[in-house]
């Protein structure tokens, strides 16, 4: 991150309140930019905005193939997932979208210009 100057992020869609629904991990990436003091672009376009507001990313979400997060490709030694649809007590949950709160944007950039996003709520 030293040498970054700008992270550019893609959105599934930009929410009523300013959270940004986007692929998972997009977050993760976010937040590590915002504490390195790096703006975070967001690339969207203006269809995608949409009245929704959502908090969490529990909530309202598409789930993937558990058995995408238990099997480590190239790597057999590390094998602690396996055979755990056979556990009653675990259920693995691989979700496909994550939700980033409008603190961690800096920008969305759209197909109509560009949306300074100090706050979303509060600039336009």
């Amino acid at each position: 991150m030293h040498k970054v100057t700008r992270v550019f992020l893609g959105a599934s869609s930009v929410l009523s309140n300013g959270t940004v629904y986007s692929r998972v991990g997009t977050t993760c990436v976010a937040m590590v930019a915002h504490a390195f003091h790096i703006p975070v672009l967001i690339c969207c376009e203006a269809y995608k905005f949409h009245e929704r507001v959502q908090l969490d990313s529990i909530c309202s979400n598409e789930l993937g193939d558990p058995d995408m997060i238990s099997k480590v490709t190239g790597r057999q030694e590390l094998n602690h997932l396996d055979n755990w649809a056979e556990d009653e007590n675990l259920q693995l949950l691989n979700l496909i979208y994550d939700t980033t709160p409008n603190d961690y944007v800096s920008l969305i950039v759209t197909d109509y210009g560009m949306v300074i996003h100090a706050r979303l709520g509060e600039v336009g």
